[in-house]
């Protein structure tokens, strides 16, 4: 990839995350406030594999608000890509990194969102939050995650608890562009917040 290709690259994720940014705050059920690569969310979003020396960051985090899921916490992953033809290798990556972060700091793990402009793996949509399409998938990369080549080795390190907690956590979240106007107002969501400001004191 040529510089100026990584640069458009880099750009278009930026304005994905900003989109999945409003998409998700636009429900009212959100608080997006750590967005990559502001100064503030970098470390918040910043995870380090166990082996090989190299970080990762997810795109997204925050809160979400009200019901049964107030006050939890969750990370987000977005790809914007015109082309999906490889949206099935990011989402494996994604599944081993959360597994990683659930193993770092279980307590502010509680939600994991893959937001994408295109769905795929379309034979296996069923599966892809499974335990068991995590478990393949934390395999997949046990190099970084174990340390380790061998698959048997690996199997005998995952943790199989953490692979069903990451599998309960993960959610999947497809957009395009008209999904995206067709959202609550500003007006309308400045209502729904003034009313939950007043019921709360």
């Amino acid at each position: 990839m040529t510089r100026i290709e990584g640069e458009s690259a880099q750009a278009k994720g930026a304005d994905g995350a900003r989109r999945a940014k409003r998409w998700l705050e636009s429900t009212t059920r959100v608080n997006a406030q750590w967005v990559n690569p502001d100064p503030p969310a970098v470390a918040k979003l910043r995870f380090s594999w166990p082996h090989g020396n190299q970080n990762f960051s997810f795109d997204l985090g925050g809160l979400l608000r009200y019901g049964e899921y107030d006050g939890q916490m969750f990370f987000a992953e977005c790809k914007n890509y015109d082309n999906p033809n490889d949206l099935p290798t990011h989402y494996s990556k994604f599944l081993a990194q959360c597994y990683v972060a659930y193993l770092d700091k279980p307590g502010m793990c509680d939600n994991f969102m893959w937001l994408a402009w295109s769905p795929h793996s379309i034979q296996k949509w069923s599966k892809l939050t499974s335990a068991d399409y995590v478990r393949e998938h934390v395999l997949a990369h046990r190099s970084r995650v174990f340390g380790v080549e061998d698959l048997a080795e690996a199997e005998a390190l995952i943790d199989e608890a953490a692979v069903s907690a990451v599998a309960d956590r993960l959610w999947l979240i497809i957009l395009s562009e008209k999904q995206e106007s067709l959202v609550i107002s500003g007006e309308h969501r400045g209502v729904i917040e003034n009313y939950e400001a007043r019921r709360a004191v």
